[in-house]
């Protein structure tokens, strides 16, 4: 069974208004706001669409992967190889979004899964020295995608407080990039270095899913009985490294950056060195890149996105905007 819910509004983190037990009272005429549905949640399944919204690592999407102002362009050192501007500054500024969730009843009645897909509309800006040496800024509009999925579990058949019998249990990967006809590029795989010594490796983004701590607290597997693996739970300082495989139908080096750490107040990115190339002789290169990383001290609910770039995006003013993202969920304490 599936249904599809669309908003253009901001996400409301209001997944503890759902799960927090009303407080006692001795007068029975106050109404706890705890104790009612949000304000447009008419069943369980609006209640599911509104913490698949809720959800932090959802609201940390847009977070991450907005610039909202032009940052220099080091990354490392961008050279000037066939490149039509020397990019000075360049930053990726959303203007809205479209949120759009559908959700599907696993059978049995036990577990759901909500499909989050966000339309993502902005500018990308460049400030760079063009080819005459003079200052210019360059703006190519952009509509990128991205999608995600959160699985839930069914915790109680309440007829009450029905709003409160599903949570959030685990969660995917992000998938982003650019819409057709600009989607020159394609990450294949990233590789997570994780400091236990595991590593994640993901080919699927929307098929790898990690759980949330309280579902193993809560004794719960998936559907086939098995124990997913969980979101990176990480410290302030410590050190992990990301591979990302990509292909892209650009000769020239691709720029990809690597995004952490981001929330309302810091944003961090680094450029991702290129370690190996393969012509694949249609058109079309293999490319993989890879960079280390140290965890910022903010704690919370973040993502690691790897930001992969057609070379053409940043160093040719005529060419449009082509990018691909995955993100990876972390939460540091």
């Amino acid at each position: 069974m599936k249904s599809s819910w669309s908003t253009t509004f901001p996400c409301v983190l209001a997944f503890a208004a759902l799960l927090v037990l009303p407080g006692c009272t001795k007068d029975d005429s106050i109404v706890d706001p705890l104790n009612q549905p949000p304000a447009g949640v008419n069943d369980e399944e609006a209640a599911i669409r509104y913490l698949a919204l809720a959800d932090e690592f959802s609201s940390n999407t847009e977070i991450t992967m907005n610039d909202g102002e032009m940052y220099p362009a080091e990354y490392g050192t961008v050279g000037k190889i066939s490149a039509d501007i020397t990019p000075l500054r360049f930053g990726r500024f959303i203007r809205s979004v479209t949120r759009t969730v559908e959700v599907t009843f696993e059978s049995g009645d036990s577990a759901a899964v909500a499909l989050v897909t966000k339309d993502i509309y902005g500018v990308f800006r460049i400030r760079g020295i063009n080819g005459n040496d003079d200052t210019v800024t360059v703006e190519k509009e952009f509509h990128d995608r991205s999608m995600k999925r959160v699985l839930f579990r069914r915790i109680a058949h309440d007829t009450d407080r029905w709003w409160r019998n599903w949570i959030p249990v685990g969660t995917s990967l992000v998938e982003g990039g650019t819409v057709e006809p600009n989607d020159d590029i394609e990450i294949r795989m990233v590789e997570l270095f994780l400091p236990s010594g595991d590593t994640i490796v993901v080919t699927d983004p929307l098929a790898h899913f990690l759980r949330y701590r309280w579902e193993r607290q809560m004794g719960m597997t998936d559907s086939a009985g098995h124990d997913r693996p969980p979101v990176p739970e990480l410290t302030d300082g410590q050190q992990l490294t990301m591979r990302v495989t990509v292909v892209s139908a650009s000769a020239d080096t691709d720029l990809v950056a690597l995004r952490f750490g981001c929330n309302a107040f810091h944003r961090h990115r680094l450029r991702m060195r290129i370690v190996s190339e393969e012509d694949n002789g249609d058109g079309t290169w293999t490319r993989s890149y890879e960079r280390m990383w140290g965890v910022p001290p903010d704690r919370g609910f973040f993502h690691v996105a790897v930001d992969a770039m057609t070379h053409g995006t940043i160093f040719d003013d005529t060419e449009p905007y082509s990018v691909s993202w995955w993100g990876v969920p972390y939460r540091v304490f």
